[in-house]
Order: structure tokens, then C-alpha cells, then sequence
């Protein structure tokens, strides 16, 4: 097998960083020596994986074959690792995290790959199967963590403010409504919009259009980040995303990440567990 574990992580992390220059800093490499480990692959294949536009990496069809291999390859490596490391006659206890959002997967290995070498002594496993009621699965004792972007007020479970991120709408380059500085809610009212979750739970509907008494032309679910964006690109949608998440795409020039209203729309993310001052019976 040719194709290398490490190939996939050299393409991830140029685009992850934007970059030779942050990329070779995360990966420990000089920007020459990591450019000379892009040119030996491409050179193996006899394919490009880089366009350079200007001053700008964009990614070439095989470099984007290669970055759908590496976000599918690469967590699962990880949490492989996690599981051989652990000594079933020396765990402590067990902790399963499950997040409302599928966009939580792409960061969530690392931080569990990080917490298993500094706690090895507990199993930290995530459930992706609670994904669509996370708050459920902890009332119901499937879970033991839920990462979760709304604020539930139920005297059994404790919150704590983890972080916060932007919402961002998401277009095809050209998207009549690419160049526009910032959405409004009435931009939406024509449009189909790509959603991970049921548009009555989404953020963008609670906090922007039900006040404003407006509802898409037409919403599709679909649960992963890479298939929205392929909609997307086609013209067929647009999306909202974590500005973080669409981030790594927008160097190769086919998408827009627009403001949503003139002030942005972020939201905050909790760690919701049970209490144990309430306990549910």
C-alpha cells in the first residue's frame, strides 16, 4: 500500500492551518521539508494534490480525494489508539460524551485521544448514537456528558459554560447572495437550507427567523458536514456553519462564509452531567 497514514495528515493539516509555514509549526517540520514530502507524493501518484492561486493553496481534485480519506481515517486511527492503550484490569471508571451537533466529531477524538494519555485509567468513550437527543440520553443514564449548545434549566443536571463559536451562512461562490456583507432573515425566505438537525431545534431558526416570522423555502437534513457542502457547491442549497468548520474549505475559492444579521450569530456551548445534589431516580 502506497498511500500513507501520514500522506492523509500532511493534506488535512495544510488545509486545517491554511498554510505551509502554521502547518509545518504543527506538524514539526521546516516549510521546505514539508514541501518536499508534498512534492515526493505527488510525484509517487503522478497526481497534484496543491493548486497554487496567487499567494493561496487550493486543493486539486486528488487532494480533496485525499482530505475525504484522511477526516474518515484519521479519527478512527485515534480512537483505535485510545482503545489499545487502555489495561481493562487498571480502568477506573467509564465516561461516554455524546454532543448535539455532528460537527462536535470532528474535534472530539483529539480532545478524547489527549484526555485518554493524561487520564489512562478511564474509558472515554463517545457516543455518536445520541447525537439527536443528547439531554435525553443523560436523563436516561445512557451518557454520562453531553456537549450542547442550548441551556437547559432541569434541576437534575449541571451546566458549564465551555465555549462560544459563530454561526455562519454558507454559499457557493457564485451564489447570487455570495458577496453580500451579512445575511438578513428575509435572505432565507427564498432559499433551501441544509440543516444537521430538524429546523425547529436549530439555532438559526430559535434566535433569527421565528422572530422575524420566517421560515426557508425548504430545509434538508443532512447529518454530515462534507455532504452539505457538496449540495452547496452544486447550488442546489445553502448551509449554516461554525465559522471553525467551514474554515479549512474556503481556500480553495468555492465557498462563501457570509455574517448572519449585521451583528453575527454566535452561540455558547455547555458540558451538561448529572447532579448529584438531585439525583434522578
Amino acid at each position: 500500500m502506497n498511500l500513507e497514514l501520514r500522506h492523509l495528515d500532511l493534506v488535512r493539516t495544510v488545509v486545517e492551518e491554511g498554510g505551509l509555514t502554521r502547518a509545518g509549526k504543527r506538524l514539526g517540520l521546516s516549510q521546505s521539508a514539508l514541501s518536499h514530502q508534498l512534492h515526493d507524493v505527488e510525484e509517487q501518484f503522478g497526481v497534484s494534490l496543491f493548486h497554487r492561486v496567487g499567494r493561496r493553496l487550493v486543493l486539486a481534485p486528488a487532494g480533496e480525494r485525499i482530505l475525504r480519506a484522511a477526516k474518515l481515517v484519521i479519527p478512527e486511527i485515534e480512537r483505535t489508539e485510545i482503545d489499545l492503550c487502555q489495561d481493562p484490569t487498571q480502568l477506573l471508571g467509564k465516561i461516554r460524551l455524546t454532543a448535539d451537533c455532528y460537527t462536535c466529531y470532528q474535534w472530539l477524538p483529539g480532545i478524547a485521544r489527549r484526555f485518554g494519555r493524561r487520564f489512562p485509567g478511564v474509558d472515554l468513550r463517545i457516543v455518536t448514537g445520541a447525537t439527536e437527543n443528547p439531554i435525553r440520553a443523560l436523563l436516561k443514564k445512557e451518557v454520562d456528558v453531553a456537549v450542547v449548545t442550548r441551556l437547559t434549566r432541569d434541576r437534575r443536571l449541571k451546566m458549564t459554560h465551555l465555549l462560544d463559536d459563530e454561526l455562519v451562512a454558507v454559499t457557493a461562490a457564485a451564489h447570487p447572495l455570495a458577496e453580500r456583507k451579512y445575511f438578513r432573515p428575509r435572505d432565507f425566505s427564498k432559499e433551501t437550507l441544509c440543516s444537521y438537525t430538524p429546523l425547529s431545534a436549530s439555532t438559526l431558526y430559535l434566535r433569527v427567523l421565528r422572530p422575524a416570522g420566517i421560515r426557508p423555502k425548504e430545509v434538508s437534513e443532512i447529518p454530515l458536514t462534507e455532504a452539505i457542502l457538496e449540495v452547496v457547491k452544486a447550488g442546489f442549497a445553502i448551509a449554516v456553519l461554525a465559522r471553525w468548520a467551514i474554515r479549512p474549505y474556503l481556500a480553495n475559492g468555492e465557498y462563501r462564509a457570509i455574517r448572519i444579521t449585521d451583528r453575527g450569530l454566535r452561540r455558547r456551548w455547555y458540558a451538561a452531567f448529572r447532579s448529584s445534589k438531585n439525583p434522578i431516580t
